[in-house]
């Protein structure tokens, strides 16, 4: 089973990666909150249709956890590969720590990755004014895209999934660390200016990417120093 100290590791960085996420997709969280409050017309369904969203983005977060997972599975069934764990574990680490300095000292080391991101989403956006006739259907399904952006901080997480043992574990471990950035997206959805201020706050950033590189460096540690 995936331990208790994976899953709650995996949720901490979605909740300290959440200014991260900010900067990849809190434009994405934005426009979609705009489109949101135009297809709710009014506060209460504007909120649904955000949390479609995020239903949607978590269940493609779950999806891919399971398909590298599977990989994961198969692929320590077909191979003795404590190496090769080993060396994925610490590629993780590696980037949960760079998430983490790029945070604290407002660098743009993954720039190129972000940039990928939203040279895709300006391809996806159009999607959202066929889906705006199937209503709620339609808000899922955007969501559900939205969870396939490229990004460091789902890369690394897709590492740990490869690791939890089976597609099942693997599905988990991408569910937790989405929850774990629920409330940033949800927010900046439909709070976009209050929360972006909140999380520029210096101490905030700071705080988040310690957080970050302490969890980086613990996944580097364990990967030594677990078998």
């Amino acid at each position: 089973m995936t331990s208790t100290l994976t899953l709650a590791a995996a949720f901490i960085a979605g909740i300290t990666g959440s200014m991260h996420c900010l900067v990849m997709c809190g434009g994405i969280a934005g426009a979609l909150g705009m489109r949101a409050r135009t297809l709710g017309q009014s506060a209460p369904l504007a909120f649904v249709h955000s949390l479609l969203y995020q239903l949607g983005r978590l269940g493609s977060y779950a999806l891919a956890g399971a398909l590298v997972g599977a990989f994961g599975q198969t692929t320590e069934a077909l191979l003795q590969w404590l190496p090769i764990a080993q060396v994925l574990r610490v590629m993780s680490g590696i980037l949960l720590f760079t998430i983490g300095v790029q945070l604290a000292l407002q660098l743009r080391l993954l720039q190129s990755l972000e940039r990928l991101g939203a040279h895709l989403w300006r391809r996806i956006a159009p999607l959202a004014q066929h889906t705006t006739q199937h209503g709620m259907i339609g808000t899922l399904l955007l969501g559900m895209i939205w969870g396939w952006l490229p990004c460091g901080l789902i890369y690394s997480m897709l590492l740990l999934g490869a690791l939890g043992g089976s597609a099942a574990q693997g599905s988990l471990i991408m569910l937790a660390f989405g929850l774990g950035t629920v409330p940033a997206m949800l927010s900046s959805s439909l709070l976009a200016s209050q929360f972006t201020r909140i999380m520029n706050l210096r101490k905030m950033r700071i705080g988040a990417g310690l957080l970050m590189m302490a969890l980086g460096s613990w996944t580097m540690w364990f990967a030594f120093h677990h078998h």
